[in-house]
């Protein structure tokens, strides 16, 4: 059951039904952030597959668990955290998609590191993966083609 927790934020349960909800209103706080309309989609489709992947790994498929979703913004960028309670992100286990083949894994994270100008993943909680995706607004940031990928804290 989605419920809304506060201004900026989203609270949603690991069930892919409730992307449609996330969806809808992190398009709403995009358009609030004044996040340009191609951004928009990119934003929309990275967060996702984060919430995706809190359903499918973190939670193993287990309906009822809590996702968090938050969406801050300055004149510099926009911040987006996607966090989770279940099982942390283990780059160990992460395999970037074989492009020469028809990808079967990978594709989501190399889509959102691919879209993020810059992508943090913190494991280094009590319980779960709290992801950080940073947008910068158009002329703002470290210069273009300085992208630093994915860091752990």
């Amino acid at each position: 059951m989605t419920r809304p927790v506060a201004k900026g934020t989203f609270s949603m349960t690991s069930e892919a039904g409730e992307l449609v909800r996330l969806r809808k209103w992190l398009r709403e706080e995009l358009e609030g952030h004044g996040v340009p309309r191609p951004d928009q989609s990119n934003l929309l489709l990275a967060v996702g597959e984060l919430c995706n992947n809190s359903i499918q790994h973190a939670y193993e498929g287990q309906s009822g668990k809590p996702i968090r979703v938050s969406v801050r913004s300055s004149d510099e960028a926009l911040t987006i955290e996607v966090e989770d309670f279940g099982k942390p992100f283990d780059a160990e286990q992460y395999e970037a998609p074989n492009f020469d083949a028809v990808p079967d894994h990978g594709y989501g994270l190399f889509l959102v590191k691919t879209i993020a100008d810059n992508l943090s993943v913190d494991i280094a909680r009590e319980r779960g993966t709290r992801w950080t995706i940073v947008k910068y607004r158009p002329g703002r940031g470290p210069a273009v083609g300085k992208k630093d990928g994915t860091s752990r804290s």
